[in-house]
């Protein structure tokens, strides 16, 4: 009887090798395949994922252009209001940039103080006004202050950056503004879009 019982017995053992095997070859395939695809260039892996979520956006006449997170939901608008590019989204990020011939024998600062004064009065209801603070933009000189501002048509606060860039003989002013709330998720608006910027000779 005990003979009866050994050769069934040694048979399984021949099975459960078998399969062991063949599950050993697969799983050492699966690991071959998941390494080639670490292995693909990060560098080439990374480009493609910035085209893929930046767009690129540029002025009526062509002249300037920048590059920003399709993240933003921003989208461009044409209004009467004669800015080279008008960007805006549906949680209210609005980013202006225009262009002013640059004022010959005139220091950019003395310029950009004397706007800011005559642009702050256009506001009712304003506060936080910062600092004028001096920027270097692809080696370009540019000055930047922010402020708070109650939209009465809203209810709503805003905050509103504005940057002077001064490149050759024009000046770049760009107003970036989204509500106040929105502080946290927005620092690196400015700097996106100043890095970004692109001037077509």
């Amino acid at each position: 009887m005990n003979e009866f019982y050994e050769e069934p017995r040694h048979l399984n053992m021949k099975k459960v090798i078998l399969i062991s095997a063949i599950f050993v070859v697969i799983l050492i395939s699966v690991v071959v395949l998941i390494a080639k695809k670490i292995s693909t260039p990060k560098e080439e892996a990374d480009h493609h994922e910035i085209k893929e979520s930046s767009t690129v956006f540029h002025s009526k006449d062509n002249s300037v252009s920048v590059e920003l997170s399709n993240n933003l939901n921003l989208k461009s608008y044409s209004s009467d209001l004669n800015y080279l590019l008008e960007l805006r989204s549906e949680n209210n990020l609005n980013i202006f940039i225009a262009k002013e011939n640059a004022i010959q024998n005139k220091e950019l600062l003395d310029i950009i103080k004397a706007d800011k004064i005559a642009f702050l009065s256009n506001f009712e209801s304003y506060s936080n006004v910062s600092d004028l603070k001096e920027l270097s933009v692809n080696n370009h000189l540019a000055y930047m202050y922010s402020f708070h501002y109650l939209d009465k048509t809203l209810n709503k606060a805003y905050y509103l950056q504005v940057v002077w860039l001064q490149i050759e003989d024009a000046y770049y002013i760009f107003d970036i503004e989204f509500p106040l709330e929105d502080l946290a998720f927005n620092t690196n608006i400015a700097s996106s879009v100043l890095s970004s910027f692109q001037v077509k000779k």
